[in-house]
């Protein structure tokens, strides 16, 4: 597996909503993320135009639900018209691949956990549901993965005992908090569709 630099997880950090933090009265361009649709080879107009703003909203990153990008690593680093994967156990990632702007290219294989969504009971799920969310990587333990058995994480609570079974994820925040995560410090302000739109 290439190792993945602290180098990298930086450039991820400042480029996976391509927009950095502003400072006072500072624009921003905020770059369309989530929201771009591209055909597999990265081409296509975004739905949304790069639009500049000013930070408003001091207060909105603290206020943000978690959206976490569960990495399936890579040998090489995949590029666009790279085709779709399947794990030995048959799974498939959410994302396969999904070269979002701004998103470093280890990355595109990805699956995606938030807290909870609209119509999914009042029991710590839709209750918290925002709209803004802080976007946190983790990278999946090759080892854990490649299993005949991978189930994928599915929930905060599920991806909370995986942390601490220790074996699941890749520690590449040495050093942090959180070993397995990776605060990238950047929001995405995107709404949760239903899988039947």
């Amino acid at each position: 597996m290439r190792t993945l630099t602290k180098t990298a997880l930086a450039l991820a950090a400042m480029s996976i909503a391509g927009c950095e933090q502003p400072g006072p009265a500072q624009p921003t361009l905020l770059a369309p993320t989530a929201m771009a649709s591209h055909d597999a080879s990265g081409n296509g107009k975004p739905e949304i135009d790069p639009t500049y703003a000013r930070q408003t909203q001091p207060n909105l990153y603290d206020k943000a639900e978690e959206l976490y990008l569960l990495v399936y690593p890579q040998q090489i680093d995949p590029s666009p018209g790279a085709p779709p994967i399947t794990l030995p156990s048959g799974y498939q990632p959410q994302c396969n691949p999904c070269f979002h702007p701004g998103l470093p290219a280890p990355f595109v294989f990805h699956d995606h956990v938030i807290t909870g969504a609209p119509g999914m009971g009042n029991n710590g799920t839709a209750g918290e549901m925002k709209a803004p969310w802080k976007i946190i990587l983790l990278v999946y333990n090759p080892g854990y993965a490649s299993s005949p058995n991978f189930k994928p994480i599915t929930s905060e609570a599920d991806l909370d005992a995986a942390e601490q079974a220790g074996n699941v994820f890749l520690p590449i925040n040495q050093g942090g908090a959180n070993p397995y995560e990776v605060d990238t410090g950047n929001v995405l302000i995107c709404p949760i569709v239903s899988s039947h739109a």
